[in-house]
């Protein structure tokens, strides 16, 4: 039960710190990619209206904070670029690539043609921003396109080095809560120590006064003769005795089942031996038995936890099933995996979730009553003993009034530590 706390508390804290720095990298990341976006597309802009008037604007912008782009004489000499002027004909091009050096002529005019095709004023083509204007001086239209080969390496050296930082803390941060998590749970492990130990010492306290209990009714009964009362008192002592028999189960740790001991079992015989076994108290409530269980069936198991769990899943069936009532079993290997589903009616269906028919001590009539002899642990137990084999049990409600209940074994199973939950 420690290594299992330990585990979810690591994980736990690992989707914590994984979404923080998920989050904190995307920001960082998205923020830079807009403000070197922003800074390409306002540099462009700027070369543009210089170009189309021929010279500098007779005043600089100046900076406009911290984060913005800088649009002074140092940024105009840094940018790599060039223009293709357009005549009114789309014809006659006027090619000026000066400002940068691995573009030809010949590759200008393909690539405005391109940015041409779009019909847009702005815009991409490869590695270049472009942007369209009429000409001031000359007429005609002017493009000017900006490389941004190097805004984009830029972006992705950030990326990578921001993601390498954030790799490298979720990897110390994990070595960090790993030392840490034992002393984190040590409270709650320690907590649910100290309760079962008291479920442990007050079931061993509580089981002499109940044997005397007992003992003493069955003397009264043989000296004084057998009456209601002392019939009453055998009952509820027998049923309490079983009561502390389950609390001290369940207070050995994960309901008293151990890892299994995985071999092959002949799973067809099991359940014909199971439905021989349940025969008298079926034919006494006149169940209608329908079975479908192909011969020659195997599967890797435990076989003391398998009969184990067919007993808990067959004599809840019977004990709930109304007299008259149908139980209907199927098995199956599909695929990977062996499915076995055992059906019943009921006299109506518990007005609660199916999967909470699982939890301890839970019983699906209000009054919790008495009647059935249960203790309300058994398919908790038997959900336990499944998942132990790397397998699923789901319960499910058809109409009008029947519950299923599913295992699905894997037919390759592999053994599950003890307390370890199904992912």
């Amino acid at each position: 039960m420690i290594h299992t706390l330990q585990k979810r508390f690591i994980l736990s804290a690992m989707l914590a710190v994984g979404l923080l720095l998920a989050v904190l990298l995307g920001a960082i990341n998205v923020g830079n990619v807009a403000l070197t976006a922003r800074q390409s597309r306002q540099t462009a802009d700027m070369l543009l209206n210089e170009a189309r008037r021929g010279q500098p604007p007779p005043k600089e912008d100046p900076p406009r904070g911290f984060l913005a782009a800088p649009t002074d004489a140092n940024a105009r000499m840094a940018a790599l670029y060039f223009t293709v002027l357009v005549g009114a004909d789309d014809a006659q091009m006027q090619i000026n690539t000066e400002r940068i050096a691995d573009v030809t002529a010949e590759e200008a005019e393909a690539l405005c043609r391109q940015a041409m095709a779009k019909s847009q004023s702005a815009g991409r083509v490869g590695r270049f921003l472009y942007r369209a204007a009429p000409n001031e001086r000359a007429g005609g239209t002017l493009y000017l396109f900006l490389d941004t080969a190097a805004q984009r390496r830029s972006v992705l050296r950030v990326a990578f080095f921001s993601l390498t930082a954030g790799l490298a803390c979720f990897v110390a941060m994990l070595f960090f809560v790993i030392l840490l998590s034992k002393k984190a749970i040590r409270p709650i492990a320690e907590n649910m120590e100290r309760q079962k130990q008291f479920v442990t010492d007050a079931g061993h306290e509580i089981k002499t006064p109940l044997a005397i209990i007992l003992a003493n009714a069955e003397a009264m009964a043989l000296y004084e003769g057998e009456n209601k009362w002392l019939k009453n008192i055998r009952e509820q002592t027998v049923r309490l005795n079983g009561l502390m028999q389950n609390l001290l189960a369940l207070a050995k740790g994960d309901e008293a089942v151990s890892p299994p001991d995985l071999q092959p079992v002949a799973l067809s015989e099991e359940l014909n031996r199971t439905l021989e076994t349940f025969a008298e108290p079926m034919r006494q409530k006149e169940l209608t038995v329908t079975a479908a269980v192909p011969p020659g069936l195997t599967l890797r198991a435990d076989p003391e936890q398998l009969r184990r769990l067919l007993l808990i899943l067959f004599d809840n069936a019977v004990k709930y099933s109304p007299r008259g009532g149908e139980v209907q079993l199927t098995c199956r290997a599909e695929g990977k995996k062996v499915e076995l589903t055992l059906q019943n009616q009921c006299e109506a269906l518990p007005n609660c979730p199916a999967e909470k028919l699982f939890d301890r001590f839970y019983r699906a009539d209000a009054a919790r009553t008495h009647a059935d002899g249960g203790y309300g642990v058994g398919l908790s137990i038997a959900k336990t003993i499944v998942e132990a084999h790397g397998g699923t049990l789901r319960a499910a409600y058809l109409p009008p009034n029947a519950i299923a209940f599913t295992a699905a074994f894997p037919q390759n199973a592999k053994p599950r530590a003890k307390g370890e939950k199904q992912a």
